[in-house]
């Protein structure tokens, strides 16, 4: 099978693991359990998704787990990031090619961690110990006030805000490069399904 069929067999899979009674048009999910095990579903099989962050640029999800910080779940793409979801939502089209998940944030408060590496959506820092945070500059030099990293240190990535779109790998907008801008961290999460199907019915 190619590519296109087999991810298309693999994301058919997924959405009937998470819709068993059948797929809906519109479906949200606010209890950070739920979100992410919907999101470690996503993530079963390799390849078949691919996540746009709010900033631009996008990498595939692997898998998620609940974060030590309040209200925030990890999620895992081969980097780590936090995020502080508001809601997990889906929404479906005729032309199932489209079908797409959407996290919407809620607003994580700045570390204030000295030196971090920051902007306005995010910031990078090393995590010593579970939510014990320094600045990325440790990972890089491989020590912290003179002794070796712990054992567990990692870089991760805490956004403060924005949306995130997930699509199967083959989606057509997936696809298309331009569509990496963030765009659809412009619009509301009613305003990217009214312009998904504009694209759907008009094209780009």
């Amino acid at each position: 099978m190619d590519f296109y069929g087999q991810n298309k067999t693999d994301w058919d899979e997924i959405l009937r693991d998470i819709f068993p009674n059948g797929i809906l048009k519109h479906c949200e999910w606010t209890d950070l359990n739920q979100i992410v095990s919907i999101l470690n579903k996503i993530g079963s099989k390799d390849a078949s998704n691919h996540m746009f962050y709010p900033t631009g640029g996008g990498l595939d999800i692997e898998s998620a787990q609940l974060s030590t910080e309040d209200g925030c779940i990890e999620l895992f793409t081969g980097l780590t990031d936090i995020l502080k979801p508001k809601f997990l939502s889906f929404e479906s089209f005729r032309d199932d090619r489209w079908n797409y998940f959407r996290i919407e944030t809620n607003e994580l408060q700045p570390s204030n961690v000295e030196d971090s590496e920051r902007d306005n959506f995010s910031e990078e820092l090393t995590e010593l110990t579970a939510g014990k945070y320094v600045s990325r500059r440790h990972w890089d030099e491989g020590e912290y006030n003179g002794g070796p990293l712990p054992k567990g240190a990692r870089v991760l990535t805490r956004y403060f805000k924005g949306s995130f779109v997930i699509f199967s790998k083959s989606s057509p907008y997936n696809q298309k490069s331009s569509t990496y801008d963030g765009r659809h961290n412009k619009m509301s999460a009613v305003e990217f399904r009214a312009y998904i199907e504009n694209v759907i019915q008009n094209g780009w």
